[in-house]
């Protein structure tokens, strides 16, 4: 599977699918149905799945896209006898727009990921801080709630590192982009260290394309 398409804004936390924020409120509707169902405010469900009232809120008004978790919990508590869990696959799909969905399935059962970044760091390798940055870089400018959804999509993509048996898993990426301090230095920094601390598995390689390269033998691993 080669990629390098998805390291920008846009791609997770479902921004401009319509058809995602539709489900999403049906979701909220069912799930705040069951709640007065079972007898409990927004701050009595918080407390006893440990949210605040205002994310509960924000689920079940479409707003805010629920972990897994969540889902179970919220489920458990008003007696929903699985029907909330029985949406939580597309709950977690609708984390990315329709455009984006067959790929995250795909990078999430793939053997071999080549990849290839001129932009910014490619997004499965992006720490919160710099997708955070990124995100924040998107024009018209997206507010704090799809950003932070935006981010944590992009964080649970990282679970391809964890899965047994690994794949086989290779990076590119232009020097320049390793130079660029999106979010600052501070931010940049820690992406390089993420970078060196990750790239040191058997299974895995990441190499930064030098400027004038001519060839592949002229790629190393990042330095900061």
């Amino acid at each position: 599977m080669e990629s390098g398409a998805d390291s920008g804004a846009g791609v997770e936390g479902g921004t401009g699918a319509d058809s995602n924020g539709e489900f999403l409120r049906c979701f909220g509707r069912q799930m705040k149905l069951l709640r007065e169902a079972a007898g409990l405010t927004q701050a009595q469900l918080g407390e006893r799945v440990g949210y605040g009232e205002a994310q509960i809120a924000a689920v079940e008004q479409g707003r805010r896209i629920p972990r897994p978790e969540l889902v179970d919990a919220v489920d458990r508590e008003v007696g929903g006898r699985g029907v909330l869990v029985a949406m939580k696959g597309e709950v977690a799909k609708a984390r990315y727009p329709g455009f984006f969905r067959r790929y995250a399935e795909l990078e999430g059962q793939a053997v071999e990921l080549h990849a290839y970044s001129d932009h910014v760091v490619k997004g499965i390798l992006q720490t919160e801080e710099y997708a955070r940055a990124v995100f924040r870089m998107w024009r018209p400018l997206l507010d704090e709630e799809t950003i932070e959804q935006g981010v944590t999509a992009r964080m649970e993509r990282r679970n391809l590192f964890a899965r047994r048996p690994a794949p086989l898993l290779s990076f590119v990426i232009e020097e320049h982009v390793l130079q660029r301090p999106l979010g600052g230095p501070e931010v940049l920094r820690g992406q390089l260290e993420q970078l060196l601390l990750t790239g040191t598995s058997a299974t895995w390689s990441c190499r930064s394309c030098r400027r004038g390269a001519t060839s592949t033998r002229d790629w190393r691993a990042p330095s900061h």
